[in-house]
């Protein structure tokens, strides 16, 4: 560990309030690069460099004061980091006042300094298990044993269950994204020492650990982490949403898991797009999961040819759409429909005939209902 201008300026904010007294941080060559005196910073300190030769403790009264330069009574020490000498901690004041603080002041500033060490290697490792997590989710890593390798190194635990939780977040904003994933990692929701949060694109990526291998248990717990994650959101940023993957146990799932749950909030910003609705599990999209692995061109000339009109301008000149997607949102109860499109069930009955008359496909009939169904939600994915 070395002593740097910023790490010593820490030192003296720290310390200076409880003790009262000024104090200078020299580095290994004796200069001072801290002190409650700003006009004594960058100046040598030649009682600090005998410190470090001779490792012991120097007191200097006022009459010796005028002997070294850069020197004023006081008291002054080593201070070590793993047994070896770093620098030195100097007490300005009367040899006879400052002396009996002198070890005290030494051990703070030293546990100061260990606890840095600690913070920064904690640091450290956390940049490097996220950039081992960032390379999962591009895929990039291709060597079986490279992997284990770094799973080894970084002790991550491959023995349970995880979930990738993707968060969508608008307006955009650097700053509030970064306040977002600090507050995250605060909650009692992230587990700090097995769960990872990213920030990939502009978008947070949480891959979460599951305290069950049960699947309803982990179920609740997905769910209840994904409230919680969006009602603090949603109170900082105009709309959030989730998407969720499903649950894997193999690391090497991560990129198709990621993949999943971005294919989530694809089909929910595309398809559903509601602004009530912000949680998107991916295993809950029924047929819809599978909208992006079709053929665009292939199904539109299919689709052109399938019904009795050009369906593609119904859906973009008429209400089929919504009465399709409500129809089926209300199990097919007529009543129930006509009520939440604000119609006559004798208006919302006449709109299926006619839709039939137009397409050839009856709302009525199941079969039929689906390809509609189907239809619709592919125009919007793709259009």
């Amino acid at each position: 560990m070395k002593l740097n201008s910023d790490l010593a300026t820490e030192i003296i904010n720290k310390t200076m309030p409880v003790l009262g007294k000024n104090i200078n941080i020299m580095n290994e060559v004796g200069i001072i690069i801290g002190s409650g005196n700003k006009d004594r910073i960058d100046t040598y300190h030649e009682v600090a460099e005998k410190v470090i030769g001779k490792d012991k403790t120097y007191i200097i009264n006022q009459k010796e004061s005028n002997i070294y330069q850069g020197v004023k009574a006081g008291i002054n020490l080593p201070i070590k980091f793993n047994n070896e000498i770093i620098g030195v901690v100097g007490i300005t004041g009367k040899a006879e006042e400052v002396s009996g603080y002198g070890k005290l002041v030494k051990n703070m500033v030293e546990l100061i300094l260990q606890q840095k060490f600690l913070q920064r290697e904690i640091e450290l490792e956390n940049r490097a298990k996220e950039n081992f997590y960032q390379q999962l989710l591009s895929n990039s890593i291709n060597d079986e044993e490279m992997l284990q390798d770094r799973i080894d190194l970084l002790e991550i635990n491959t023995d349970i269950s995880r979930v990738v939780i993707l968060i969508q977040i608008f307006p955009f904003n650097n700053r509030k994204l970064a306040k977002q994933v600090d507050y995250l990692k605060n909650t009692n929701q992230i587990n700090n020492n097995e769960d990872i949060l990213l920030v990939r694109g502009e978008n947070i990526v949480l891959i979460k650990t599951l305290s069950s291998n049960i699947d309803y248990k982990q179920n609740k717990e997905i769910i209840k982490t994904a409230n919680k994650i969006k009602d603090k959101s949603i109170k900082e940023f105009e709309s959030v949403k989730l998407g969720i993957s499903s649950v894997f146990n193999n690391l090497t799932n991560i990129f198709y898991s990621y993949k999943e749950a971005k294919h989530a909030l694809k089909i929910a910003n595309k398809v559903y797009n509601k602004k009530n609705k912000e949680i998107y599990y991916s295993k809950n999209l029924g047929f819809d999961y599978f909208l992006p692995f079709f053929n665009s061109f292939s199904m539109s000339y299919y689709f052109e040819h399938l019904f009795d009109c050009n369906i593609i301008h119904m859906f973009e000149e008429t209400r089929l759409g919504e009465t399709i997607n409500t129809l089926v949102n209300n199990d097919l109860n007529i009543t129930k429909a006509a009520e939440e499109l604000y119609v006559h069930r004798n208006t919302l009955l006449y709109r299926i005939k006619k839709i039939k008359e137009c397409t050839g496909f009856d709302l009525k009939n199941a079969e039929d209902l689906f390809t509609l169904l189907f239809v619709y939600h592919f125009y919007l994915y793709y259009k």
